[in-house]
């Protein structure tokens, strides 16, 4: 609200009742007032200035109270504003179809002066707390945007905090940099955090821009889900495109003065997510088969000196092939079968 107290707007096509509504709520304390002469004026006012309640007259010329009123409600920027109708019209259907339309309440002319001071008070107060509610929302969001992309930040706000376990097929990534304990080992820890700060920076960008939600800081790894929490019908083809454009966004690049590289391994099935954990500390976590064989065939790239190892599920379901060769039915440990797999040319 404004530092000379909440802007109100009274809309009347008398200029006897704008004079008398205008002294009431200045007796009340209300000086931010703005008067309108009718409808059409009063949506133009809307439209220019901020307000934190309108008082709005049913009976008008060009455009009546009912159509501001319906106006306002259909406005994504006008809805929130609280309406209170002051109307010589007494009849019970129009103040049922006032407050279906979403007006904050109904006053009858001649107005009782307390109760309009209580009905002004009593609706600027529940939209002082609707914007504290607001305000809150939005700083939460923000800071979960710093961790997850924006449409799983809505998705934990509207959760009020948790997120519905589900048991879906997802595409898991999982990366970590080579050779990173020899490289941890040589350095002071503020030029590691910064190497790593400025690393994560450059790979998660990527990662975002598919859609992938890092469900887990691992030292230097990253484990990533796509297809969960949010569905994503080329969440295949996701996975194997951020794997692209994140070694393209390391290659060639310093983090705090040395050059990475970082393995990728991906896999694709039937994962359980939802929130782990007791009391005050939860965490939002996946499992099952894919991540697993995911962290595998990161491992597996030391073996065949690749960067990116992707699972023959994974592949299965790419709608192109992303410069994809086969590698064969390999042994991986911890599978009783073999697992058909398949190097990214980066």
């Amino acid at each position: 609200m404004s530092v000379d107290g909440p802007a109100l707007l009274i809309v009347d096509d008398n200029e006897n009742n704008r004079y008398t509504l205008s002294r009431r709520l200045k007796r009340d304390g209300h000086t931010n007032l703005v008067t309108a002469e009718n409808g059409r004026q009063a949506l133009e006012l809307l439209a220019e200035q901020r307000f934190d309640m309108v008082l709005l007259d049913i009976m008008m010329p060009e455009m009546n109270g009912y159509e501001v009123l319906e106006r306002m409600k259909s406005d994504v920027v006008l809805r929130d504003i609280p309406v209170l109708m002051i109307s010589a019209v007494d009849e019970l259907e129009s103040v049922v179809r006032c407050i279906e339309l979403g007006a904050e309440d109904y006053l009858f002319k001649p107005f009782d002066a307390v109760l309009l001071r209580a009905r002004v008070g009593a609706s600027l107060e529940k939209k002082r707390l609707r914007d504290a509610v607001a305000q809150q929302l939005a700083i939460i969001r923000e800071i979960f945007g710093k961790y997850v992309p924006a449409s799983v930040a809505e998705a934990i706000v509207d959760g009020k905090g948790t997120l519905r376990p589900t048991k879906t097929t997802a595409t898991i990534l999982y990366s970590d940099i080579e050779s990173f304990t020899s490289i941890a080992e040589s350095m002071p820890p503020e030029q590691l955090v910064q190497m790593l700060n400025e690393y994560f920076a450059a790979a998660i960008g990527p990662i975002a821009r598919y859609g992938g939600v890092v469900n887990q800081f691992q030292g230097d790894a990253m484990l990533v889900t796509f297809n969960v929490p949010l569905e994503d019908p080329m969440h295949a083809d996701s996975a194997v495109q951020a794997a692209r454009e994140l070694q393209a966004s390391v290659k060639g690049k310093t983090f705090a003065g040395v050059e990475l590289r970082t393995r990728v391994g991906i896999s694709t099935g039937t994962v359980i997510a939802g929130n782990v954990g007791s009391g005050e500390r939860i965490n939002y976590t996946v499992h099952g088969d894919a991540v697993n064989l995911a962290a595998r065939l990161e491992q597996l790239n030391k073996e065949y000196g690749t960067l990116v190892l992707v699972s023959g599920t994974t592949v299965s379901l790419l709608h192109e092939m992303n410069s994809l060769e086969p590698i064969g039915d390999v042994a991986i440990r911890g599978k009783g079968q073999t697992t058909q797999i398949y190097k990214l040319g980066v």
